[in-house]
């Protein structure tokens, strides 16, 4: 194979871009389709410099790589302009736009011509764990490599302290000192102290609520600062084996799309206990009739008490949070797909 195609608006030649033109290397003939200024304000959401602008960069960072002299630029309206009629051998295209690649096959195969050889490229992620795009790059969140430049905001469906401290000290060991938490009271919307499956569902529910608060506000208008994600935290009880009940924490972390979950370390609950939860009770009233220990939910929690001392609530929600960002950690820095 001599000749390959790659498309793109390249606003900023960004890590993602880098590792495209990384493998356009391996080919004599480069053929690179720029969009239009027309099809950038019909299809971004974010401003963009000019076609010209564009163009000039672009062929700064081509010679740079030692890739002009081999390289055409054309100017394109649609995605699979040029490329569904040009003689070539591969199209180069990130996991994000595959299947756009697939179309311009099918396009090919109707007038006549080969299919390419598509040569998908892995996303590249910043620091926020999340792809690197263009429009956050102008946003200001990281640089071109995904370096951060303003904090990851995360906002918690809780104004629990305890619950607070952990997630705190979780995205602490993801993020550094480079995030910011706030932190709203929002309702589960499950039973007060929920079994089994329905931890989850309370996870999730505080988490997209949290999203919707931080994004929209009370008056139902958009917030300009929003959040990059939210997350929720439940506790409840799972009967692990008959009549033998562990407390676990869930977190759920929301990012406006996809939900990731995590848990934290389950301790043994008393059979007897958990079935006066059951009865329309939850722990930390439980708690306070046993133990006459209030609100011991938003201090050290069951797990303080039980263990007298040797562990905190604010230990098993720091593990819940950090756990529930392992797809995203794995996803982004191993390549790992869920």
């Amino acid at each position: 194979m001599t000749h390959c195609i790659i498309g793109g608006t390249f606003t900023y030649i960004h890590e993602g871009h880098a590792r495209l033109l990384v493998e356009c290397n391996e080919f004599s003939k480069i053929t690179i389709g720029l969009t239009s200024d027309k099809y950038v304000r019909a299809h971004k959401i974010y401003p963009s410099f000019s076609y010209e602008k564009r163009l000039e960069n672009l062929k700064e960072n081509l010679a740079h790589n030692g890739l002009l002299s081999r390289t055409t630029i054309v100017k394109i309206e649609s995605e699979s302009d040029v490329a569904d009629r040009l003689p070539a051998d591969a199209i180069v295209v990130s996991e994000e736009t595959e299947n756009a690649a697939r179309k311009i096959n099918a396009a090919r195969r109707k007038r006549g011509l080969p299919a390419l050889k598509i040569i998908t490229v892995p996303l590249a992620y910043a620091d926020n764990l999340k792809k690197i795009s263009c429009a956050d790059i102008f946003r200001g969140k990281y640089d071109v490599r995904g370096a951060l430049r303003a904090p990851v905001r995360v906002s918690a469906g809780t104004d629990n302290p305890t619950k607070l401290t952990g997630a705190r000290t979780a995205l602490a060991r993801v993020f550094g000192r480079k995030f910011v938490l706030s932190g709203h009271k929002e309702e589960s919307r499950v039973s007060h102290h929920p079994f089994n499956a329905e931890t989850f569902r309370g996870a999730e529910n505080r988490a997209r609520a949290a999203w919707k608060r931080t994004w929209e506000g009370k008056s139902g208008k958009r917030e300009k600062r929003g959040c990059d994600y939210s997350l929720g935290i439940e506790s409840g009880l799972f009967e692990i084996r008959k009549e033998e009940f562990f407390d676990i924490t869930i977190c759920c972390m929301f990012d406006g799309k996809a939900a990731t979950f995590g848990t934290g370390a389950g301790f043994c609950v008393p059979a007897w206990m958990a079935k006066k939860i059951r009865g329309k009770s939850d722990l930390s009233a439980v708690m306070a009739e046993f133990a006459g220990v209030e609100g011991i939910g938003r201090r050290q929690g069951a797990l303080g008490w039980f263990s007298n001392g040797v562990m905190h609530r604010a230990d098993q929600v720091e593990q819940a949070v950090a756990n529930a960002l392992v797809p995203r950690i794995a996803q982004a820095r191993k390549g790992i797909k869920y």
